[in-house]
């Protein structure tokens, strides 16, 4: 089982992991506008779990080698 194999069987898990971040990054921006060092970390979150959700849109079924 090579590494595409494993990530494509895992894409639900990487879904649901990057709209949690997504979720818990927007929280943190919101309640803690204008304290520096939460907002940078909420930014992050959503920033994670942004480029997360793009992997799990990118990710294709792996071609089966005969």
């Amino acid at each position: 089982m090579t590494n595409k194999d494993i990530i494509y069987k895992h894409r639900m898990k990487v879904k649901y992991t990057s709209i949690i971040l997504l979720l818990v990054g927007i929280a943190i921006a919101y309640f803690y506008y204008g304290t520096e060092p939460h907002e940078t970390i909420g930014g992050f979150l959503c920033g994670l779990g942004f480029g997360l959700f793009l992997i799990y849109i990118a990710i294709k079924q792996p071609k089966k080698i005969k």
